[in-house]
């Protein structure tokens, strides 16, 4: 498996190189990406309990759901899953 790349700029030259990562780098990387997806992940699962907390509120103070509806609208983008 190939690294991915890298755009190099010597300002003092203005030479400009596409380099591929260091195994190191890659790493680095590679757990950079990961800890993006897992902190949007982690993200998207608060707002949906939140949203189901605040739903069950609603719930046992008797609205109806077109009531919770207008309190509490469903999101535009969707809250499962990863975007």
């Amino acid at each position: 498996m190939t690294n991915e790349t890298k755009l190099v700029h010597n300002v003092e030259t203005g030479d400009i190189a596409i380099v591929e990562l260091t195994d190191k780098e890659q790493e680095t990387r590679n757990a950079e990406s990961q800890a993006s997806l897992n902190a949007k992940a982690k993200k998207i699962a608060d707002a949906q309990e939140l949203r189901l907390t605040k739903i069950s509120a609603y719930e046992k103070l008797g609205l109806t759901a077109t009531e919770i509806e207008a309190l509490l609208p469903t999101p535009v983008e969707p809250i499962v899953g990863l975007i």
